[in-house]
């Protein structure tokens, strides 16, 4: 099978598909492009098996950094046309993790000065985050009857190096509630109109801030 080979060299992005299973993504002037032999083995299928699914000549032969012979390899088009013709398990979370992760990220960042470092973040957090909604979820459904169901949530985020993620965290909070910074209450309350907030909770607002500073200045002058 005979295969057009661009003889320009390419750089690729390594990607962290599954655990400890990494993908090639190559960004090109027209597009992005993977290489068939990790597309087949994220799918537990043959090089072979994926041709057949498309019009020959199928893929072209890419020289890669790092890469001391062509690698043979998948446009966009060509793995949507994979994913949709192979009826697997595998073939619909590869798509997932295409489409809705790590492609919009790849176009978020807006061009070649991508980062693996950058893009890696960007899907730790996200995976973290649906993490996180999910369990809180689960967890205020398996309480029993509440207010679950018109809840808002707050998502918290911790990253740390290595891809050392803490235990995810959700919290339910009511809809009438709001979350700011200590500085950001001030300014919120400030400013006339920001924030919906009636007499009474003013009062009991600035009681409670009155109490507190006669607290501390007293053992300051003790």
């Amino acid at each position: 099978m005979n295969h057009h080979l661009d003889l320009s060299v390419n750089l690729p992005l390594r990607l962290d598909y599954a655990k400890n299973f990494p993908l090639r993504v190559i960004r090109r002037e027209e597009g992005f492009w993977f290489v068939a032999a990790e597309i087949a083995a994220s799918m537990k299928q043959e090089v072979e098996d994926l041709l057949h699914t498309l019009e020959q000549p199928a893929g072209r032969l890419l020289l890669l950094a790092g890469e001391d012979e062509p690698v043979l390899c998948l446009s966009e088009g060509e793995l949507d046309e994979v994913v949709r013709r192979i009826k697997k398990p595998g073939a619909r979370r590869l798509r997932r993790w295409w489409q809705e992760e790590t492609r919009p990220a790849l176009l978020h960042e807006g061009g070649p000065a991508t980062t693996a470092e950058s893009l890696h973040l960007a899907l730790a957090l996200a995976a973290e985050a649906a993490q996180q909604v999910g369990r809180a979820v689960m967890e205020a459904v398996l309480r029993g009857p509440g207010p679950w169901q018109h809840s808002r949530w707050v998502v918290a985020l911790d990253y740390e190096r290595h891809n050392k993620q803490r235990w995810p965290h959700g919290k339910l909070i009511g809809l009438t509630s709001s979350v700011a910074t200590l500085e950001g209450l001030a300014e919120l309350i400030a400013e006339p109109g920001r924030m919906p907030v009636n007499n009474t909770d003013l009062v009991k607002l600035a009681s409670a801030c009155h109490l507190r500073l006669a607290e501390r200045m007293g053992r300051i002058a003790g």
